[in-house]
Parts: structure tokens; sequence; C-alpha cells
């Protein structure tokens, strides 16, 4: 049998004996069958049909040179060396192929016909050319792809915005693209063989770190690439990976790596993080940060068995500053503010802003309690210095709560709430003060906390009430309008008057609730008594400043929609208005709503103010109305309010009339209108309505 003839007869057999030595080549050990026989047949193919073919001496030198014939298209050996090229192989495992592939036949060949004659020797020798010209045939075509790939990837590394880079274990450049060389000031001949450890002298030692790693490991580091020169500011971050070269021995021949400045990225993070963490306006850690931070010092605090002290900073007044002068001069205040505060504690302390006007300070390793005493009075004393706010002055002040880890409470949410409670009760008691929690603040907190949800539960269970007291027209002594005045019928307390809990209202914000039902219920009964024949009856209800702030910034506040409505203000609304509020009481103007100053006399409203705001009545404060008999300059006053309102186009009202002989007199002065229990004390409203028809009769 001819060796051609054998082999097309046993390609398995000789395919199964060379893949078993294929599988020693280090590169081809992940390869499938069916990658590793990858055009093996057609190579077996080709020499078989070589050896049929009868060639000349000459021919046979070129083949034995690799120089043989080649057709236009690729020849299957070509095929394989450049496919090969795409599985990692190098020159050595090309050879080592072709080597196994001669063997695996060869050996076959012989164990089958182990005598050869003249032709079998001339046959083996035609196979050697064939299979040396198949070996360079593919050889010279992995050596093309390998040369093109590299110019490819030459051009792509070298032209690439990222860094790229290839360095011994002992930090000598191999290679490096323009990118690189260009940060350290070089071209790229100029680079290779300097050794990137001397080069990079800032993280040069972390850099060391991260190739001893590699050397050990073996495995690839992805992260940051410390990899900036000596000239730079140290600003640029560049992340990347630090790629092992290993060799046959799977020690570490080289070192790849490519990197990307990531900087601009890695600002937009921090930014974000700082965004998250600290208060825009102050710079102040915000609140999610505060609460991290209180758990942090507890934890220590407790481990070192070293006391903490949290105080909780409100302050007072901010809102009329805020008020009087604009959210801007608000924020430059609360700006300042919070430098005074940091500028009292030490750097171990946290200083934060809740929100608002709302600071705390955490302070860590507290020794003495009166260490701590004298910290709180001297941030009540840098709250009590003017500010200056764009061109104007302000003045505040502080409400300090404190309380103290772990002899008040041993977790965070409770320490909040133990300081939150002093800091109420220290503004309670006056503010420009400290004080430190009790046993009695938590006990008065859980009793608001409950009258809370009973005023809650009030407004839904329909336990508010109505009464009115007449406002009489001096003149004709009859009912012309009337006050209403909120009652609260409480299941256990029994009838309690608005002074009661109004002012717990206006602290939680239910007031715009509060004030939406009362506006609500004298609307309606106005609109009812106005029925019944008092034609120009109106009642009077009272807007509180906290309502018509809050009202205000929410856009709650339910229209005047009728004129048998009076809203009824204190003086310092007109002093300390928003501009939303502001905006509220010209809208309620130009809908045909009247307006009333209530207990006029005991604040700062100017006439210009009066004329601003278009107030329609006065109403004296009781104070003076009481000594109006006995008491010259109480009676001086009264009058010249009146003449000043009749000059201004306004309607005086005296509140607290109780005697017949300030009824006469106020008469006598000019006064338009009086209440009081001399005409008749509050009334439920069918009480008032029997009297209301009484008087119209």
């Amino acid at each position: 049998m001819k060796l051609s003839e054998f082999i097309r007869s046993n390609l398995p057999a000789i395919l199964d004996t060379w893949e078993k030595f294929a599988k020693e080549i280090p590169s081809a050990r992940d390869l499938d069958t069916a990658a590793l026989r990858d055009h093996a047949v057609g190579i077996l193919h080709t020499i078989a049909s070589d050896l049929d073919r009868p060639q000349s001496p000459a021919e046979q030198v070129a083949k034995s040179k690799g120089r043989g014939p080649r057709g236009p298209l690729p020849t299957e050996a070509e095929l394989h060396g450049a496919e090969r090229v795409t599985s990692g192989f190098n020159v050595n495992d090309a050879l080592s192929e072709f080597r196994a592939l001669r063997a695996s036949v060869l050996r076959l060949w012989f164990a089958t016909n182990p005598v050869q004659g003249e032709d079998g020797s001339d046959e083996i020798t035609r196979f050697n050319e064939a299979i040396d010209q198949a070996l360079t045939e593919s050889l010279e075509r992995l050596s093309e792809e390998q040369n093109r790939q590299t110019r490819l990837f030459s051009a792509l590394l070298s032209s690439s915005p990222d860094l790229n880079f290839i360095m011994q274990g002992d930090g000598a450049i191999l290679y490096a693209n323009k990118s690189f060389a260009r940060l350290y000031g070089m071209s790229t001949t100029e680079i290779i063989r300097k050794n990137l450890f001397d080069l990079c002298t800032v993280g040069a030692q972390e850099l060391r770190r991260h190739v001893d790693n590699l050397n050990a490991s073996g495995r690839v580091y992805r992260g940051e690439i410390p990899c900036i020169p000596p000239v730079s500011d140290g600003a640029a971050t560049h992340e990347g990976l630090l790629i092992p070269v290993l060799d046959d021995a799977g020690g570490l021949e080289a070192i790849a790596c490519t990197a990307r400045d990531v900087s601009e990225r890695k600002a937009v993070e921090d930014r974000a993080r700082r965004d998250a963490n600290y208060d825009a306006l102050t710079g102040l850690p915000n609140r999610s940060l505060f609460h991290d931070r209180l758990e942090r010092d507890v934890k220590r605090a407790a481990r070192a068995e070293m006391p903490l002290a949290l105080l909780f900073i409100d302050l007072d007044g901010f809102k009329d500053v805020n008020d009087r002068l604009g959210h801007a001069a608000g924020d430059e205040l609360l700006r300042q503010a919070a430098q005074r505060v940091k500028g009292c504690v030490r750097d171990m302390d946290t200083v934060a802003r809740l929100g608002g006007d709302e600071f705390t300070v955490i302070l860590a390793e507290v020794r003495r309690t009166s260490h701590v005493e004298i910290l709180a009075q001297q941030i009540l004393d840098e709250l009590a210095k003017p500010f200056s706010v764009l061109g104007s002055d302000a003045q505040v002040s502080g409400s300090v709560g404190i309380t103290l880890f772990p002899q008040d409470a041993s977790s965070s949410e409770d320490l909040i709430r133990n300081a939150d409670q002093a800091m109420y009760a220290a503004k309670a008691a006056g503010r420009n003060r400290f004080g430190f929690f009790t046993i009695g603040m938590r006990n008065a907190a859980w009793a608001r906390l409950r009258v809370i949800d009973e005023m809650r539960h009030a407004l839904r269970e329909r336990q508010l009430c109505l009464h009115y007291q007449p406002i009489v027209d001096l003149a004709s002594e009859r009912i012309v309008k009337a006050e209403a005045q909120l009652r609260w019928q409480h299941p256990q307390s029994g009838l309690m008057s608005a002074a009661e809990f109004i002012g717990l209202a206006e602290e939680t914000g239910l007031i715009s609730e509060f004030g939406a039902w009362v506006q609500d219920e004298a609307s309606a009964h106005a609109e009812r008594w106005r029925g019944l024949g008092a034609a120009a009856f109106q009642i009077a209800i009272h807007k509180s400043a906290a309502e018509l702030i809050l009202t205000a910034s929410k856009g709650s506040w339910t229209e005047i929609r009728d004129d048998g409505i009076l809203i009824e203000i204190k003086e310092d609304v007109l002093l300390n208005s928003s501009p939303a509020v502001r905006a509220r009481l010209e809208r309620l103007r130009k809908r045909g709503g009247q307006l009333a100053i209530d207990d006029f006399g005991v604040g700062y409203a100017s006439m210009s103010h009066l004329k601003k705001f278009g107030v329609d009545y006065l109403k004296i404060d009781r104070s003076f109305i009481n000594a109006v008999t006995n008491q010259p300059d109480s009676r001086m006053f009264v009058e010249s309010v009146i003449a000043m309102g009749h000059k201004l186009g306004l309607q005086v009202i005296a509140e607290g009339v109780e005697t017949a002989g300030q009824k006469d007199w106020l008469r006598t002065a000019g006064c338009d209108l009086a209440q009081g229990y001399f005409f008749s004390e509050p009334l439920p409203p069918l009480d008032f309505e029997q009297l209301l028809m009484a008087d119209a009769a």
C-alpha cells in the first residue's frame, strides 16, 4: 500500500494519535477536538495528493526548502496558520503541532509496514518534504498574521487616549503608547527601558506592592493605578488593569497595563457623595451623616466607657429675620451661625445642620458636665452677637437642649429625642438659654404627644365648636358683628378655650386645619344669620401669624368668598409678614374682604403699615379699655387711636368693655363699636342666634 493510500485510509487513527501529542502543547490545552483538528484533514489530503503527483528533481529541491508551487488561493496549511494565531499559538507551538503530525503518520506507517523497500524510502522522503512545505506555509501565514495583528494593536494602543504600557517585574518599561509616554514628558522611544518605579515617585511604593501581589498570585489587579509623575499636582486619578504575563514555567515574564484617567468621574462621584452627606447651604454634615456619626460615636463611647453629649440648637427669632429681610438674608445668617457654632467646638466633635434653623453638636469624650455647660454658654454668646447679612443687621438667639450618654439614654434615637425635648424646654423657659434633659421632660413630651393626637381626633370627631361674642354699634347699641371664639369639647377635660391648646396647634402645624375648620363653620353661620334678616352682619375670625405663614407657604389658605367674614390679625403680622402672606392679604382685599387689627396698641404698627395693608378696623386692646375711666394716660391713648383711625377712614372697635361707664365714655369719645361681657359673654350658636334675633326685633 502506498503511503498516500495509507494516509487516506487511516485518517481517524492518525488524527487520534496526533491529538494526543498536540494536547501537550500549552496553547492547545484548552481547545476542543473540533478546534484542534481544524484544517488537519485538509492538510493530510493535500499531502496525500502531493505524494501521488509526479514531481521533478527541481520541484523536490524547492519543496525541501518550503518553496513548493502555490496556487492563487490560500492552502489549508496557510488557513491553519492564520487561525492558530487567534488561538494564541506562537512559532514554537506551530512547530510542535506539525512535529506531532509528522510523528503520528510515520509511527502508524512503520507499525503497519515494518519492512520498507527503496520505494518506501522515497515515499518517506517525499512525505517529509510535503510536511516541511505545509509547515513553511503555515508558519509564514502565522507570522504574517502576527505581524498584521501587531500593527493593528500597535496602531490602536498608540493612538488610544488611555495609558497602555508593558513593564518587567523590576519596573523596566518594555512598551509604552503615546499617552503614557506623554504623561512623563517623553517620546515612546525615550521611555523604553526607563524604570517606572523611578519615574513614578508619587505612589511608587504602592505600585511595587501591586507588582509583588501579581508575582505571588498571578491574578489580574483591577483598581487605581498609581502612576503619577513627580511634576504632577497629584490631582489625576487613573484606574485600570495590571495583567500578569506568565512564561511557560508559570513565572512572571512581564506586566501589561491599561489605565484611564477617571479624575472627572471621581470628581462627580465625590460631589454626589458630598451632596448626599453634607448640607449644601452651610457645608455642615446633614441629617443623614449626623445620624451615622452619632451611631458611630455612641458605639465608641460605649467601648471606651467615656460619656458623650448631644446638643440640639434652635435659633430664636430666625423666622422673623427671614420674613423681614428675605430668604437670601436668612440663608446668609444660617451660614454665619454655622461657622460660629463650629468655631466653638473641637475638630473631633461634629456640628450638623438638620434643616431649617436646627443644628446639633456631638461632643465626644466628655470628662465633666461643667465642660458641656461652658461650651453651651459659649455657643449662646456667639449666637447672641449681632449678624450683618446683606447690608442689614439681624439679631437672633439660641435655645440649646443637652442630653448625655449613657446617663440619659443608650441609643442614638433616644438621645435625639431627649435633646429635642430639652431644647423645647429651654425655649419655653425664655429662650437664649440651655437646659439639660430630665425625666420630667420625657413625661411632659409624652403628655404633649397625647394632646396632639387628641387634637387630631377632635378634628375628625367634630369635638370643636364656635362660641360667638356680639360686637355692638355704640351709636345704635345694636348687634352688627360677632367675634368667633374656638372651643374644644374635650371628652375628659370638658369645654376648653382656644388659649389652652392653640399654641400647640401652631407648633405642630395643625393650626392650618383648625383655621380652615373655623373659617368654614363661621362662614356657614354668617350666611344663615344674614339670611334671617341681619343683612350686613359679619363674623370676625382670628388668623395668627403662624397660621398665615404656614398656609401661605403651603398655598392651603381657603379663600374668603363673601363679605360676611372679617379677618382679624395682630400687629406683628404687619411688621414681619413674608411676601407670600402679603400676597394673601392683598388677594383678600381685592375680593372685597375686610381686615381688622386685633389688640391694637400693644405692638409697633405705624400708619404706613395700616395704609399699606388696607386695614378697615382697629380693635383697641382690652388693657387700655379697662383703665379709661380712672387713668388719664389710657384715656388719651384711646382718644388718639380713635382720632387717628377716623382720619385714616377706619372704624374703631373697643375690646373688653365690662361696665356701663366704659361704654358711655367710649361712645362720647366717638368709638364706633364695642364688645365685652357688659354686652354678652361668648355664646353657643343657638343661644347667639336667639340673642341676635331678639336684638333685631
